[in-house]
C-alpha cells in the first residue's frame, strides 16, 4: 500500500486570509509529506502544489491530523466546506486522524489538538507554534519552516503509526478507541471525475 502523510503550513495568517473559513486565501507555504514506502519525506513549495496534488492523487492512503477541514482545502485552493470531485477522491482514502476521534466519540469535543494528543500518546510535542509559520515563510526563513513541518510530518506519521498498532489515541484525559482504518468507497460522481 502506497501510504502518505502530509501536512501543510500556510503562507498567509489566518487573519490576512480573512478567517478559518478561507482555506483558499491562505496559500500553502511548504507542504511535508512522508512515504512510508522507502522511509522518505519530501518538500513542496508554492510553485509545486500541482506535483503535490499529483502525488496524492496516486497514494492508496494519506495520513493527517485535520486533513480533511484543512490540508486538503489549502492544497487545493478551496474555501472550507466546499466539496469538489477531486477532494472528494482524495477523502476517500484518507486517514485523519482527528476526523476518527470525532467519529469514535459520536460528536466534536474540545482537547484533541495535535499537540495534546502527541505528547499525551508518544510523550513529545510540537516544535513550534502553527500560527508562526506563516510568519517564517514570509521572512523567508525557509530552514526553520522546512524543519517545522518536518517535525509536524514526524509526529503525524508516528500517530498514524501508534493508533494502527494500538488502536487507541490519548490526549491526557481521555482514550479513544479507533476501529481500522479503511478506505472510504468514493461518491458515483467523485469516481468518474
Amino acid at each position: 500500500m502506497d501510504h502518505v502523510v502530509v501536512d501543510v503550513e500556510i503562507a498567509r495568517t489566518v487573519e490576512e486570509a480573512g478567517g478559518w473559513d478561507r482555506t483558499d486565501a491562505m496559500g500553502v507555504g511548504v507542504a511535508g509529506l512522508y512515504e512510508f514506502a522507502g522511509d522518505r519525506f519530501r518538500l513542496y513549495g508554492p510553485a509545486d502544489v500541482a506535483a503535490l496534488v499529483e502525488r496524492l492523487e496516486r497514494a492508496d492512503r494519506i495520513s493527517g491530523y485535520n486533513l480533511i477541514a484543512f490540508d486538503l482545502p489549502v492544497i487545493l485552493g478551496l474555501p472550507r466546506g466546499d466539496v469538489t470531485p477531486q477532494l472528494a477522491r482524495l477523502v476517500a482514502k484518507s486517514d485523519d486522524l482527528l476526523a476518527r476521534v470525532y467519529a469514535a466519540l459520536g460528536f466534536r469535543e474540545k482537547g484533541w489538538k495535535v499537540q495534546d494528543v502527541a505528547q499525551a500518546t508518544l510523550g513529545r510535542g510540537k516544535a513550534g507554534d502553527g500560527a508562526d509559520a506563516p510568519l517564517l515563510f514570509q521572512r523567508g526563513a525557509f530552514a526553520a519552516l522546512h524543519t517545522y513541518v518536518l517535525d509536524d510530518v514526524t509526529l503525524e506519521r508516528d500517530l498514524a503509526a501508534f493508533a494502527d498498532r494500538h488502536g487507541f489515541l490519548y490526549n491526557g484525559c481521555r482514550t479513544v478507541r479507533l476501529p481500522p482504518w479503511k478506505p472510504l468507497t468514493p461518491p458515483p460522481a467523485a469516481a468518474s471525475a
